[in-house]
């Protein structure tokens, strides 16, 4: 059997070439190296498949960090209604990789498949078969495009956290059938607006990456990426959507954030910090706003304000963790090990620590984290706890770093 061009996984047919799932009706698409990442464990007939070959596989000729494989495994158990917990299709096999509990059979064939309760024969099936026939072609067909509103703007929001320009993409288009759907949705408009000030400061693959949480911002502005005709007239696109959305309700403040997003964008940083300052007077937990606060708060030469909204911006991510895991997983401990690492640069060691063991609270085997608060420990003539604190790292790097500060 071919799985390039087709299998079933039980109820769901897998379609490679299509980059879709099909289930009861609904198709989910999935992004290509996902599809191929479905597609070597199906092809290994239910066998563990290391994450090297998978690397190997799904991104050949490119070095892949565990991070970028544990995101497209993520992404997959999420498009298959699979958990990790209790997964039914990706199962973790542990220090080994992952493998299918589920074995890949062969679609059904459209044109012979008959449900099992039709006659085979006679005046009464052909009857039957035509009522059938009938019944189906007044039944209106579940498209993508009958999805609501709301469902595609949370897919939107999933895909628009993870910060990668594919994932913008797809947030973005996602985003733009929202609306044909409610043209009135304010989550929708503010969605785009996000997506479009992102596409035009991160106007590269290069810049997707989240190193540190460096700000973006701050770079396109130095760069001068903004400032250019094609970039302006997106910008000025953005403000638009952005404000459409306050418009549709004007006490909606992720719409601030999305106008103070393209507002900073276009260099009209008072404008994009009050925008920021009254998303978080509507809701003080607006996570994204606080982080962006703080991000122009150290653009300004402030760098004590710029700490405190950003430990700010992590007491709201923390709060709001279980709701929306997706999207704040892939900043929240970037955020604090900001934090930590400011507090080690003005001698706060204890602060420092502090912040480290929080991280390690949410993220147990980080591995900034733990080699940070290792070389702490050992300052401080603590060796033993240092030596037990990196014993349980499992990544390669990780092991190297936290072997530097000493025994």
């Amino acid at each position: 059997m071919n799985l390039q061009t087709g299998f079933q996984l039980e109820d769901i047919r897998v379609e490679p070439g299509n980059g879709r799932l099909i289930r009861d009706g609904e198709s989910i698409e999935i992004e290509p190296k996902v599809m191929a990442l479905l597609v070597v464990l199906a092809e290994a007939g239910g066998e563990a498949v290391s994450r090297e070959a998978i690397g190997e596989k799904v991104w050949p000729g490119v070095t892949v960090n565990e991070d970028a494989l544990s995101r497209a495994v993520w992404k997959l158990r999420r498009a298959l209604g699979d958990e990790a917990r209790d997964a039914k299709f990706v199962v973790t096999v542990p220090k080994r990789g992952y493998r299918l509990a589920v074995t890949a059979s062969s679609p059904p064939d459209p044109a012979t498949a008959m449900p099992r309760w039709l006659p085979a024969a006679g005046l009464a099936g052909a009857g039957v078969l035509l009522a059938v026939v009938l019944l189906l072609l007044l039944v209106p067909v579940n498209t993508p495009q009958d999805q609501p509103a709301a469902d595609l703007i949370a897919r939107a929001d999933d895909f628009y956290a993870q910060m990668t320009q594919s994932e913008n993409e797809a947030a973005m288009r996602l985003y733009q059938r929202a609306l044909e759907v409610d043209p009135g949705s304010a989550p929708a408009h503010a969605g785009l607006a996000n997506t479009i000030t992102q596409s035009v400061v991160r106007w590269s693959p290069g810049d997707w990456p989240e190193v540190g949480l460096n700000s973006r911002i701050q770079t396109a502005l130095a760069n001068g990426r903004t400032a250019t005709p094609q970039a302006r007239q997106q910008l000025e696109r953005a403000l638009g959507v952005a404000r459409q959305a306050l418009e549709i309700d004007p006490g909606y403040a992720p719409g601030y954030r999305a106008l103070g997003l393209a507002s900073s964008a276009m260099g009209d940083i008072n404008g994009a910090m009050r925008a920021y300052d009254r998303a978080v007077t509507i809701d003080p937990d607006n996570w994204e706003s606080l982080m962006n606060l703080s991000d122009l708060y150290g653009y300004q030469g402030q760098p004590e304000l710029s700490l405190r909204y950003l430990e700010q911006s992590f007491e709201a991510m923390t709060r709001r963790y279980d709701a929306e895991t997706a999207r704040i997983r892939p900043w929240h401990s970037g955020a604090g090990l900001m934090i930590a690492s400011r507090h080690a640069e003005q001698g706060r060691i204890e602060d420092a620590e502090r912040w480290y063991r929080r991280v390690l609270h949410w993220d147990p085997f980080n591995s900034e984290a733990i080699p940070a608060l290792a070389a702490i420990l050992i300052e401080r003539g603590e060796q033993r706890a240092a030596r037990e604190l990196c014993a349980g790292l499992s990544s390669d790097t990780a092991v190297a770093a936290c072997s530097s500060p000493g025994p």
